[in-house]
């Protein structure tokens, strides 16, 4: 939940900048164009994929997608490498995977038109114990956490 959050809100932020035409349009269309690339973004989260063997460190591709006026991906192309060849193909594969993309509002009069989407990829936590559980300290310790999870998981 908290991956969904941190790439939403990095996407919604390249979304605050609005084109010069969003600009001076009314506030409706305004309000339109914000919803509209609200649904673009939700609808590339939707289509995450992360690769297997990913960095440790994560990262962030930029990618331009080029959209006609029904919102079926012409184009899409990496703008900014997270450094990574795993990342970077992650980040086009999630693209593709997403189209087509809701159609544009009317207000929108381009006919090709070119957005940069950030896609991040969180960097990879491990457990300081490495992904196993740590050992109970003794047999006895270990029957009482038995014990108590018995009584909150009946019939686990």
């Amino acid at each position: 939940m908290k991956m969904k959050f941190r790439l939403l809100a990095a996407f919604l932020g390249f979304l605050a900048a609005l084109p010069a035409y969003a600009q001076t349009a009314a506030p409706d269309a305004q309000e339109s164009s914000i919803a509209w690339k609200r649904q673009v973004s939700n609808r590339l989260v939707s289509k995450r994929i992360y690769p297997r063997n990913m960095p440790v460190e994560g990262g962030t591709a930029k990618v331009l997608l080029v959209l006609d006026r029904t919102g079926n991906l012409i184009s899409s192309a990496l703008v900014e490498s997270t450094g990574s060849s795993e990342l970077d193909a992650a980040a086009l594969a999630m693209v593709e995977a997403a189209a087509p993309f809701p159609k544009p509002p009317a207000e929108i009069e381009e006919d090709g038109l070119h957005l940069t989407a950030p896609i991040i990829f969180r960097a990879k936590t491990t457990l300081p114990w490495s992904g196993s559980l740590p050992p109970a300290e003794s047999a006895g310790e270990q029957a009482k956490i038995d014990a108590k999870m018995r009584s909150i998981c009946r019939g686990c």
